[in-house]
């Protein structure tokens, strides 16, 4: 296929805070709203929306590779040489991808993210995306943050009742799904239709939940069962950037959930969020996650993995809004690493930061970075504790 077509755009919709719709999780919420102002669940239901003129004239531009606006993501992490975009993964998913038909297009895969109910308050989020974040003290940033203090539901469950059954694929983010009981309910509607063995799920969780029996019971009748680990370091990292991680319960976690592959179908993996408080310790987190998958994963290895996404919003939070001399520290830092590893797959990741890193230079955004992590420093931890080295390179200060 050519360097814009993406198969999510013939078979799937992505559901956001309070039913607001996309044509994939990283599509520009903006050039949505410019585009299109019928295109949430409280106004049309989910196949009017896959099938309008919106979602039409991108499936038409995208077969003679045109760019789409909203797709600027993943046409960022090609240039930047990533392994593989969410678009180029996406496409070689034979479960979703096998029964496409160009000429009549048909919703097998929803991603569920409608509701923010979360009990953390990550450094990237926002109450957009996070109930607890309005609790998070925003004095000074106030121009940095959006503020929406709402709690997001999905307005009208009958607008996707009629897609359910047809359901092959379900991902589910959110918030923290493990907190968002509609979720259940979902997943008990679909099991009610024929070839529910056939499903496969994905949950997205901060690993500071275990699912219920019930949940477990359920996982075990579909297919198979992703979980994806938001985990962005380990130890003192992930409880600054996750707050508030406690990291004795997320470590703890995840050892229960690689111990599920005895019962069940389960393909565990990591997917960490890079940005300046976690770059110099990527290397550290991938040895640590080689090591522990190791251990304690009894079925087959090849059914762990790991990717990686860096911040692209909020934009001061990127790897791109660091100083020349900033960032030529950091990849001599991260190439001193690499030199002690043997790990072709972390090289890779970490080629990739630093291309993307270089590949712009939006350091007119960095006063906004160091007044943003002031604030994020009055929670216990700070930067500074995290990486002293790097902190004095951009704060000037030891």
């Amino acid at each position: 296929m050519n360097n814009t077509y993406c198969s999510l755009a013939w078979n799937h919709q992505f559901i956001g805070p309070g039913g607001l719709c996309k044509p994939c999780c990283r599509f520009k919420k903006e050039y949505v709203l410019e585009n299109n102002d019928k295109y949430d669940l409280a106004t049309s239901t989910i196949n009017e929306i896959f099938h309008s003129e919106f979602m039409n004239d991108i499936r038409a531009n995208m077969l003679i590779d045109e760019p789409i606006e909203g797709c600027k993501k993943c046409y960022e992490e090609e240039a930047a040489g990533k392994n593989e975009s969410l678009r180029q993964r996406h496409n070689k998913i034979d479960e979703i991808t096998e029964n496409i038909d160009l000429r009549n297009p048909k919703i097998i895969f929803l991603e569920f993210a409608f509701s923010n109910i979360c009990n953390l308050q990550c450094v990237m989020c926002g109450s957009y995306f996070s109930t607890s974040w309005i609790k998070q003290d925003t004095t000074g940033i106030m121009d940095l943050t959006i503020q929406h203090h709402k709690k997001y539901d999905l307005p009208n469950l009958n607008s996707i009742k009629e897609v359910i059954p047809d359901l092959t694929f379900i991902k589910f983010t959110g918030g923290e799904p493990l907190l968002i009981s509609k979720y259940y309910d979902i997943l008990i509607e679909r099991a009610k239709h024929p070839n529910f063995e056939n499903c496969s799920l994905v949950f997205c969780t901060n690993l500071t939940f275990f699912p219920s029996d019930e949940l477990l019971d359920i996982w075990s009748r579909c297919k198979h069962v992703v979980l994806s680990a938001s985990l962005d370091g380990i130890e003192n990292v992930a409880e600054y950037i996750r707050y508030p991680t406690e990291w004795e319960d997320v470590s703890e976690n995840i050892i229960k959930y690689l111990k599920l592959s005895d019962i069940m179908d389960i393909r565990v993996g990591i997917r960490p969020t890079i940005m300046p408080y976690n770059i110099l310790s990527v290397i550290e987190f991938y040895e640590w996650w080689e090591v522990i998958s190791s251990i304690y994963y009894n079925d087959d290895p090849d059914k762990l993995w790991s990717t990686l996404t860096h911040v692209a919003q909020p934009e001061f939070l990127s790897l791109q809004v660091l100083d020349k001399p900033t960032k030529e520290f950091i990849e001599l830092n991260l190439n001193l690493q690499l030199s002690r590893t043997d790990s072709n797959e972390v090289k890779h990741h970490v080629e990739h930061l630093i291309k993307y890193m270089n590949l712009e230079d939006n350091s007119h955004l960095l006063n906004d970075f160091k007044r943003y992590t002031k604030v994020m420093d009055k929670r216990g931890l700070t930067f500074k504790d995290l990486e002293p080295d790097l902190y004095e390179m951009i704060f000037g200060e030891k």
